[in-house]
């Protein structure tokens, strides 16, 4: 991917945005720096890669900043934040993930003349917190146009597996594709699977199953990520083993999802580019400092959708660029 590239069919669209009133525009530390979530986890690899590579092709200063692994995440984050801020740098990419410590932060980093933008999560109303915008996805539409493809292989009944409770970005998942399918005249509903069973793939491959077997008519699923689809696909398998028809699709991507696509064994998958996420969160606040320019609305960079015709031609970026379009 080249910045020459991006310029055009990225930048198109953007206009003159002014400073916070009364903000200061000198930065002490001339860094972009980007909060983002453990490198570990595949999903954030993917979007260090698309950090690194903006930070690259534009000749910038820029850090990375994550915790380790999930534990005590909130204030781990919330200490992170605060020392990014009292740096004064260039700019600051953050995903708004968790509001009540994070929102408060926001608005002082921007109070305080360093820019801000919202990455992957908690971008709705980044204008009232002072932030230059939002990079990820539209959740509504994340569920809706997997459910739109759901409905053209047939589905009349379907199930969206959530696999973490009271989490409003996959409960908006679940209502676009409940929606699309009770639009086209069928019926869906959202159910939650436990997330202490995520990574035990007996625990979610009998919970699925069980999903399954105490309604017949289900014939289709969606999963909202890539370790619930691997084990729901399992699942599906062994009920289509009996001449049941059931469709499949899931959220994000990774080489197994892409490959049962391809296969034909899984329908679609909603990609929300995770590597974008990462290239634009250095790009917008760059061309922002430097001719006072950002996209003039929301920077939608899913849903991305990945059917058949598709999945091996990204199939094939992720095995050249491994994990910059989801899990390895």
């Amino acid at each position: 991917m080249s910045f020459k590239f991006l310029g055009a069919a990225a930048l198109a669209a953007v206009m003159a945005v002014a400073a916070p009133v009364g903000a200061a525009l000198a930065q002490d530390d001339q860094t972009i720096i980007m909060l983002g979530g453990p490198s570990s986890d595949p999903f954030w690899g993917a979007v260090q890669q698309g950090f690194n590579a903006a930070v690259k092709e534009l000749g910038v200063k820029g850090q990375w900043t994550a915790p380790a692994d999930f534990n005590d995440i909130v204030p781990v984050y919330t200490k992170m934040f605060e020392a990014a801020i009292a740096r004064h740098p260039a700019a600051i990419a953050v995903g708004n993930f968790f509001p009540e410590p994070t929102e408060p932060l926001i608005k002082q980093a921007a109070a305080q003349g360093i820019p801000v933008i919202i990455i992957n999560s908690g971008g709705d109303h980044y204008k009232d917190l002072g932030a230059i915008g939002f990079i990820g996805e539209d959740s509504y539409q994340m569920g809706y146009q997997g459910g739109e493809v759901a409905v053209k292989n047939g589905v009349k009944n379907g199930l969206c597996i959530n696999q973490i409770a009271a989490n409003p970005v996959l409960e908006k998942r679940c209502q676009g594709y409940i929606d699309a399918v009770t639009k086209a005249g069928g019926k869906a509903k959202m159910v939650i699977l436990a997330s202490e069973d995520i990574g035990n793939s007996q625990k979610v491959q009998a919970s699925v199953s069980a999903m399954l077997m105490q309604d017949p008519t289900i014939d289709g699923v969606i999963t909202l990520g890539v370790a619930v689809a691997v084990d729901a696909l399992e699942s599906v398998k062994a009920v289509r083993a009996t001449g049941r028809k059931v469709d499949l699709g899931t959220m994000d991507l990774g080489n197994t999802v892409l490959e049962a696509i391809d296969a034909g064994d899984m329908s679609f998958a909603s990609d929300q580019q995770p590597f974008l996420q990462g290239y634009y969160g250095v790009v917008i606040p760059y061309m922002y400092n430097k001719y006072k320019m950002a996209p003039s609305g929301i920077t939608w960079v899913g849903p991305y959708m990945v059917t058949k015709d598709n999945a091996k031609a990204v199939l094939e970026v992720n095995k050249t660029l491994p994990g910059s379009r989801g899990a390895n």
